[in-house]
């Protein structure tokens, strides 16, 4: 399974939300997943190829139409939220 996290330029928030999906997939012993820290630019023509890309609220409607999941999230340092939103997107 593919997982991308996404911020605006790819650096910074998406960075943090990378450790923190790793935490989360560790906690949901989830093993066989790689998760990459990327763009929105980036995340535009990686997302075919993505079975999940998590971003922001704020970023979501400008990943609209790719064919992965798209799982916004509210507070990128929230392990708990972020463990519950890829609970419920990994059905």
């Amino acid at each position: 399974m593919r997982i991308v996290a996404v911020c605006g330029l790819g650096y910074g928030t998406s960075v943090i939300l990378k450790n923190n999906i790793e935490k989360a997939l560790r906690s949901l012993n989830v093993e066989e997943a790689t998760v990459e820290a990327v763009g929105v630019a980036e995340a535009r023509s990686l997302g075919i190829l993505a079975n999940i890309v998590v971003t922001t609220e704020e970023l979501a409607p400008l990943l609209e139409g790719l064919t992965a999941k798209i799982v916004p999230i509210r507070h990128v340092i929230d392990i708990d939220e972020i463990t519950k939103a890829l609970a419920k997107a990994l059905l």
